[in-house]
């Protein structure tokens, strides 16, 4: 199936995966769900960690570990200060 050239296509596509994760996230108990969660958590800090390690060309972790820090304080303030809306569908 070409899903780039029939956007019906990508759509089957993208239901088919969210239909399949709900499923899998329904058949796990709480503490699988947990489990789940926290691993995806330590992905999510890992990314931000090689990221801004990227962005900002340090090498060592520490101070990968201090702008990641630096980043999440600036958005909690920004976040309190009440700047920020999401946007909703």
């Amino acid at each position: 199936m070409n899903v780039e050239a029939n956007p019906d296509a990508m759509k089957a596509l993208q239901a088919e995966i969210y239909r399949d994760k709900v499923l899998r996230a329904r058949a796990m108990t709480p503490a699988e769900r947990l489990e789940e969660a926290l691993e995806l958590s330590n992905d999510i800090y890992a990314w931000m960690l090689d990221g801004a390690k990227a962005q900002c060309g340090l090498s060592s972790d520490e101070e990968g570990w201090d702008e990641v820090q630096r980043r999440l304080q600036r958005l909690r303030r920004v976040h309190e200060s009440k700047l920020y809306k999401p946007v909703t569908a």
